[in-house]
This record gives C-alpha cells, structure tokens and sequence, in this order.
C-alpha cells in the first residue's frame, strides 16, 4: 500500500461529511504493527480538525477493523475514554486497504506508573459493562461455563493455520490441545479490551486521556485482560506479585492464581499465532519489512518458550 495522499482524503471526507474538506499531507507516527498511523489536519466548517488515520496492513496480526470501529463508536458513547471515530471505509476501495479516521486526543502513551490505580479502575469499568446496555450486544456470546476459553483458542488456532507456511509446529499443536482439556470455567461473560496496560491508552498531566488499540475486544473472561496486564504490558514496571497485589487492593479482585496461569498462557498462544502471520506477509511480498522477520523468528519462537514454560514444562 502507497502512503494515502491528500487530494484522495480530502474527496473521501468531503463526500463523507458533506461538505468541502481540504486535507493536509498525511504525516507518518509511531505505529503499532498491526496498523499504519498518520496525522492528518482537515480543514473544514470554518476550523481545522486534526485527526488519527488508521489504516489496515492486510490483516497482519489477525485483526481488522470490522470489531474495532463499531466497538469504538459504542464505548465512545458510553463516555468511556475512547476517541471518537469521524469515519470509516471498509472496502479498500479508497486508498487500497480499509481504514478509519479518529479524532486526535492529546497526550502520550509512554509508562507513567503515577496512572496505573487510574488505568486498572478503568479496566475493571470496562468489565463491568453490561454488553447489551453499552451497544456491545452485536459482539459474539460464548457460551458459560467454559465456551469464553475455548471460543479464544479457536480463534487463535485459525490465525495461526491462516499464516502457516511449512510443517505444523508440534508444539503450538500440543499447547492447543492442552488449552482446550484444561479450560476453566467463567462465571460471567464480560467486555475484553484484548490488548490493555502500559502503552495502550494516552495520559496527559497524569491524568488518562484515551484508551486505544481495541482490534482485539471480544466478549470473554476478564482474566485475559488482566494476565495480559500482569505478564504481557506491565511485566516492566512491576512483577507479577506486585500486580496482583495491587489489582487487589485498588479493585478489589482477588486473582484466582491457576485461573490466571491458564490465561496467561491463553496470552502466550494469542502471541504465538498472530506473530506466526509474519512469515507468510514477508514471503508473499505482502509487507516486504525486515521487522517481519524479527516477529516471525525471534518474537515468535520467545512466546513459544514461555507458553511452554507456562503449561507444557
């Protein structure tokens, strides 16, 4: 995909918004991998308005934005911290790859352990949504006790066949089986963030801005988030005791601990999968970027030795 150009945005939001729209020439950010980041200031209706275009990379990392936007739009509504979406194609008819525009919410996503009380009160909002009442109800209810488990490990698996070039891995096929004989039961089905901790929400004068990077929200088992906050983002700026003592004392949840080792190798396997679609992005000249290969070797093969650490050794 070629870097979208200003006259090409400027027809799309004016055809979008009704009105006449000039756009400024997108400027590259810091991205995730699974998404191309710009900034780009539209002027219109007498002001200019800066906004966040996020563009898909063809599905790199098993996600898209079919969940994400109208996840978003939901939570934005709900008065949750979550920019707001100005507008979506879906077809890549536009600029060659499906793409949304969010409003620009100021502030910046770097660690700051003075918002991580504010962040884990906002974690435990989100899961006390009741889907349906916060326009989430369009998203796929697993079935209790045990379906929240099983339903991710599908999910991953088929991300994994998706982007398998060469033989199985006998050790992802073996840790897929374990995850489906040992899945726990889940007492309640709740909003998943999917991504959440350090990294992934903005924060200006210690104060949370926006949470962001919602391609993996699903309804599930709020351990997911919370193993994923613990062993995954937030492994850097505390241990896992240090964490579990603290969701403790700042939410009030007691953290089962082999509740949360399954998930957090739930975490691992997610990591495996979705690292495993490198491979096939960078032969097929999909993404021809070296960072490809550091995701499908050494990214890879590390969540493959730590899943195998988690339940396997």
């Amino acid at each position: 995909m070629s870097a979208p150009t200003a006259d090409v945005l400027g027809s799309y939001l004016s055809e979008v918004l009704g009105t006449a729209v000039t756009v400024s020439t997108p400027r590259r950010v810091a991205m995730g991998q699974s998404r191309a980041m710009y900034i780009v200031d539209a002027d219109y209706d007498g002001g200019t308005h800066r906004t966040i275009l996020r563009v898909e990379q063809g599905g790199f990392l098993g996600s898209d934005s079919t969940t994400e936007v109208p996840v978003m739009q939901a939570l934005h509504r709900a008065n949750y911290p979550v920019a707001e979406v100005v507008a979506y194609e879906p077809t890549g008819s536009v600029i060659g790859e499906p793409f949304f525009l969010m409003s620009f919410v100021d502030g910046v996503a770097t660690e700051l352990v003075s918002t991580l009380d504010d962040y884990i009160r906002l974690l435990d909002r989100l899961h006390r949504y009741d889907p349906a009442e916060v326009g989430l109800g369009f998203l796929e209810q697993p079935q209790l006790p045990t379906g929240p488990a099983n339903a991710l490990v599908e999910r991953f698996e088929r991300t994994y066949r998706s982007g398998l070039v060469g033989e199985p891995s006998p050790l992802l096929e073996e840790a897929i089986a374990w995850l489906r004989i040992h899945a726990p039961a889940t007492d309640r089905v709740c909003v998943v963030h999917g991504d959440p901790g350090p990294g992934n929400y903005m924060h200006l004068d210690g104060h949370i801005t926006a949470v962001v990077d919602w391609e993996f929200t699903h309804l599930g088992d709020e351990y997911f988030d919370w193993a994923y906050l613990i062993w995954m983002r937030g492994k850097r700026l505390m241990d896992p005791d240090a964490w579990t003592a603290r969701i403790r004392d700042v939410a009030g949840i007691d953290l089962d601990p082999e509740r949360l080792r399954y998930w957090r190798a739930v975490n691992y396997l997610m990591g495996a999968c979705i690292d495993q679609t490198a491979t096939r992005f960078y032969r097929e000249r999909v993404m021809p970027a070296p960072n490809l290969l550091a995701i499908s070797t050494g990214v890879h093969l590390s969540a493959l030795r730590r899943l195998y650490d988690t339940v396997l050794a």
